[in-house]
């Protein structure tokens, strides 16, 4: 009877939920061509997209509770990108929202300069869903240089990068004024909504890139 007890125990505890992308895939279509590399949403009508609560995640992806969190946004190479041996097509902020955290696909490490990380990060050429995190209400954007770098992370001569901006909403109510009149983002407070059932994430492998060393 005791161990028929025990099982029952285990069976009811509740089964914690991984994050979910938030939404349907909003993909980054990257392509190189003579030396330029371009840059466009697959769904122009999904250049912004929408903050779910994060919470009661485990693990890694704890780092996404008490914040509003978003993956929808996916790099995706747009056809075969050939580019010289040894080298590889990396992305580093050029202007964004303060407030952003941005931690990795598989793992949630952060990326991109957020807690210290290096600014540039190495996309591997596969179809890549990053997590985009805050715990400010309000619209937030980033705008990214994507290019063709070297080993070392630095810009190849000759070749010319790409630009594109992510935009997210996390909520929108009872904005603080601060004493000029100005919406005092640091005090906007969080919301407390549920975070929808998880979804699955894909990863797409797409020829022509060559490694070179693992940012984080």
């Amino acid at each position: 009877m005791r161990t028929a007890i025990a099982l029952l125990t285990v069976a009811a505890a509740p089964a914690m939920a991984d994050p979910s992308l938030g939404g349907p895939m909003s993909h980054l279509l990257v392509s190189v061509f003579q030396q330029q590399v371009f840059l466009s949403f697959e769904s122009p009508s999904m250049s912004t997209v929408v903050m779910q609560e994060g919470d009661g995640f485990v693990g890694d992806a704890s780092v996404l509770n008490g914040t509003g969190y978003n993956a929808q946004f996916g790099w995706l190479a747009n056809g075969f990108i050939s580019i010289p041996p040894g080298s590889g097509v990396f992305v580093r902020e050029i202007v964004g929202s303060p407030w952003l955290s941005v931690y990795s696909e598989f793992g949630f490490d952060p990326i991109l300069g957020t807690a210290g990380s290096d600014p540039v990060w190495q996309w591997n050429g596969t179809m890549t869903h990053n997590w985009y995190a805050t715990q400010v209400h309000g619209h937030h954007e980033v705008t990214y240089e994507v290019f063709v770098g070297d080993a070392g992370g630095n810009p190849l001569p000759g070749w010319t990068p790409g630009e594109i901006t992510l935009a997210f909403d996390y909520g929108r109510e009872r904005p603080v004024l601060g004493t000029d009149g100005s919406i005092d983002l640091g005090a906007w407070g969080a919301s407390t909504r549920p975070a929808p059932a998880a979804g699955p994430l894909a990863a797409l492998a797409i020829g022509g890139l060559v490694g070179t060393r693992r940012r984080r």
